[in-house]
């Protein structure tokens, strides 16, 4: 038992003389700082950071613009002014695909297409359908003389011919 507590206090001893030689060669070894210099850095004025200015206080603020959610327009494919069919999917052909997808669309205040997702039918023929269907162009729709967005499905038969 004695001699485990001696090696213990030796090893501790041994550590200990082991990192204080090493704290004693790094510092040792850095370089000393002798002075601190300063620069003057110039400022830039930044326009984004700078104040708003205020409106005036007798003013009210002006109201803001409505925004109108998009008007539903059932199955738009009567109403399109340039409607591309889609191309036909070699593999769907080889697995001999056919039928029907729609593709719910949004279109903006100048008759083009924002969005479109297809909502059903094959999904061999559904990337095609979407393709085609972001290419389609309609005429504005007007709302008491303002256009407005509509939103809307297009219907894509694929059959064989």
């Amino acid at each position: 038992m004695p001699s485990t507590l001696i090696r213990l206090a030796v090893g501790l001893l041994a550590f200990g003389l082991g990192v204080s030689a090493t704290m004693i060669w790094i510092a040792y070894r850095t370089p000393k700082v002798k002075s601190l210099e300063f620069k003057t850095v110039k400022t830039i004025e930044c326009p984004l950071h700078r104040a708003a200015p205020m409106p005036p206080l007798d003013e009210p603020p002006p109201p803001p613009k409505p925004v109108r959610a998009p008007i539903s327009g059932g199955i738009l494919n009567g109403k399109a002014i340039s409607l591309p069919q889609p191309v036909y999917p070699p593999m769907a052909k080889a697995y001999l695909v056919s039928g029907t997808v729609r593709v719910r669309i949004t279109v903006d205040e100048s008759g083009r297409v924002m969005t479109a997702e297809a909502v059903s039918g094959h999904p061999l023929l559904q990337e095609m359908a979407v393709a085609a269907a972001r290419q389609a162009r309609f005429s504005p729709t007007l709302l008491e003389g303002i256009p407005v967005k509509v939103s809307g499905v297009l219907a894509y038969n694929f059959a064989f011919q």
